[in-house]
Order: C-alpha cells, then sequence, then structure tokens
C-alpha cells in the first residue's frame, strides 16, 4: 500500500470530464485538420481521471468502433472511459451495433448518445422540422436503454448558439414528450449571450448547463462569455450550483472563430487543461467556495452521466484523487488508485507516450 504525505494539502476528486474528443476533433478545414488521437497522460496531467468521448464533427473517416477502441485503451492505460454513441450532424447517427439502444444496453463503455446538433444540418439550418423530432427520438431511445442497463443513457447536445432559436426547440421537445429535461446536457452554454439566456431557462427549470473551458474571448472565440464569468452569472441568475457543469470540448478542433468577412483558415485547438484553469478560476477571481466550484467537474457531473462511483471521496467510490498545495496547484493525481503525478512530475504514461515525446524532441 502507497502512503502520501498530504499535510498541508487540499485533497479532491479526481475531475469528470463529460466531453472529450478522444479521437480528435476537427476535420471541417481538411484532412489535416483533423486533431490526433488524445494520450493518457494529457487527461491525467490536467486533473481529469474520468472522460466521456464523443466522435463530433467527423465520422466520414472516424466511426464508432475506432471510438469504443479508444475508449477500451485509456481503461487499459489506467484511466477511467466512457463514450456516447453518434456524431454531431449525422442523421441517423452512427452506431456501433445498429441501433442506439442496442449501443447503451450492450457496450459497457456507452452510456449515452450525442454530441446532436438541434438541427437536422448542423450551422446552415435553424433549429426546426425534423432536426429537433430527430434529437427527441434518438433521446427516447437512450432513455430506454438507459433504463434497461441501468445507464444514464443520457443526450448530449450541440446546439448552434448564433441563431435565434438556440435551446428554444429544446424547451418545446420537452413540454410537447415528457422527455426527463435533465435527460439532455446542453454543451457550452457559455458561447454567445443569447445561449446564456436560454441556459439560465433551462437551468432554471431543473435541467443540467454545461460551461465549455475552452469557450472565451481569450481561446478566440470573441461572443463567449469568460468561462468563470459564466459560472458567476448562472448562480446570481438563480440556477442552483447542482444543476452547473463544466466540461472542456478537450481534443477537439473547430475552425477558429473570426467575425469579418474572411473565412477561418486555421483550426482551433482545445486543451485538456483549460478545464482546471478555467475552475479555478471559479474559485481565485470570483470568490466561490472550493466545494461548490468541485461539484461543477465532479460530483455534478457524475450525477448528470450516471457515473454513481465517481466524483466523490466516499467509501466504495473509486480511487480518484487530486491533491493541490495552497495555490491550488497539482501535487498528487491517482486514478483507480495508482498514481499518474506525484510531487508535480508524471510517473505513468501510456504505451508509446515516451516514444511519442522522444521523436518530437
Amino acid at each position: 500500500m502507497e502512503e502520501i504525505d498530504a499535510a498541508g494539502h487540499l485533497v479532491c476528486p479526481g475531475f469528470v470530464d463529460n466531453h472529450v474528443h478522444t479521437l480528435g476533433g476537427g476535420g471541417g478545414l481538411g484532412f489535416s485538420s483533423r486533431a490526433p488521437e488524445i494520450q493518457a497522460s494529457q487527461l491525467a496531467r490536467a486533473g481529469i481521471t474520468t472522460i466521456i468521448g464523443m466522435l463530433g464533427f467527423d465520422a466520414t473517416s472516424k466511426n464508432m468502433a475506432a471510438l469504443v477502441t479508444k475508449t477500451k485503451g485509456l481503461r487499459e492505460d489506467g484511466l477511467s472511459a466512457y463514450c456516447l454513441t453518434g456524431a454531431t450532424l449525422e442523421h441517423p447517427v452512427p452506431t456501433l451495433t445498429g441501433q442506439i439502444r442496442t449501443d447503451i444496453a450492450f457496450i459497457d463503455e456507452i452510456i449515452g448518445v450525442g454530441e446532436l446538433s438541434i438541427s437536422e444540418l448542423g450551422y446552415g439550418y435553424d433549429s426546426f422540422g425534423k432536426g429537433a423530432q430527430y434529437v427527441a427520438e434518438a433521446a427516447v431511445a437512450g432513455l430506454l436503454a438507459g433504463r434497461l442497463s441501468r445507464k444514464a443513457g443520457y443526450c448530449c447536445l450541440q446546439v448552434p448558439p448564433y441563431l435565434k432559436q438556440i435551446l428554444k426547440p429544446m424547451f418545446e421537445v420537452v413540454d410537447r414528450t415528457g422527455i426527463p429535461i435533465t435527460q439532455f446536457i446542453p454543451s457550452h452554454v457559455n458561447q454567445s449571450d443569447g445561449y446564456m439566456q436560454d441556459a439560465i431557462d433551462w437551468g432554471l427549470r431543473g435541467g443540467w448547463v454545461d460551461i465549455g473551458a475552452n469557450y472565451s474571448p481569450e481561446n478566440n472565440y470573441g461572443r463567449a462569455t469568460l468561462p468563470h464569468k459564466a459560472y458567476k452569472r448562472l448562480r446570481q441568475a438563480g440556477v442552483p450550483a447542482e444543476q452547473i457543469l463544466m466540461s472542456s470540448d478537450g481534443n477537439g478542433a473547430p475552425p477558429k472563430e473570426e467575425t469579418g468577412e474572411n473565412k477561418p483558415k486555421v483550426a482551433n485547438y482545445m486543451p485538456m487543461r483549460a478545464l482546471f484553469a478555467a475552475w479555478r478560476r471559479v474559485v481565485t477571481e470570483e470568490g466561490v467556495d472550493v466545494s461548490e466550484a468541485l461539484a461543477a467537474v465532479t460530483s455534478n457531473v457524475a450525477r448528470a452521466t450516471g457515473l454513481a462511483h465517481k466524483g466523490e471521496i466516499a467509501p466504495g467510490k473509486d480511487a480518484d484523487l487530486v491533491v493541490l498545495d495552497k495555490d491550488l496547484e497539482f501535487v498528487h493525481i491517482i486514478a483507480r488508485g495508482r498514481s499518474f503525478v506525484t510531487n508535480g512530475e508524471p510517473v505513468r504514461r501510456g504505451m508509446f507516450e515516451q516514444t511519442l515525446i522522444n521523436e518530437l524532441t
């Protein structure tokens, strides 16, 4: 048994990141804009011990078989990894077994569906008609399969943030179908002021709201609200702390946002460390209590995604721990009982990581 002296330090649960592109996101600016597969120590060194991966934009050169394989590989590397079935703009969604229901029911790693655009063809169309209807059908399939397999079976939403509708079609879906509002997780709610207002209304109705740690004017998103400011705005508007999540969209590579007539030419990489940096600013700049802020990246996420053994330090929970010093900097990071970082230095990596480091140095 390994003993760690954590006297004078803060010991917290490992972060749970519910939105990661484990195979690499991007591809919207050509084949060279496809981000590479994520490496285990990219996650662990960012304090993230549990991830939920998804395909995203590119379901042409990447598929569900590769996503599940990568998820299994990250588990072999020592992390906790899960994934969602589907892709952002594909209707019907790509699956591994041929159906959303059987993917969730019979594949251990698959715990929900997403990320799905709530408009049928993504940013080119406002959210109306069959797009929202299909998302509702996919969500029901996830809900029923989740009940059968004791998983959340939730639906992660990609919401076009700059069109007039934003989340409004989803309010209609919830009202007309009776699907629980907590069955949906709208992503990156801080992308625009309009999206933030809809997210406030969504949270006040009991829905989850997920702040995107990489979406800020500091990361080429000029219309976005800084993540720590978004957290404070949600709380001041009355959204309960228990409903707020924060995720990275990590390892994604969407086109860099530009506001002029020029079209974007460069992919905007989303680093994993942004999640910890954004969380830290919630505490240090907004004065939010550490325990409340931690819930947005630990226990709230675990509840929203049905990972009952994650997000808390308690008997029967997984041994995922992050030890921070008084300045909220990493000292030790432990995933599933094994040390990945000790005294600030990585001590465990994926199989080929050191080779890659040597090749690139």
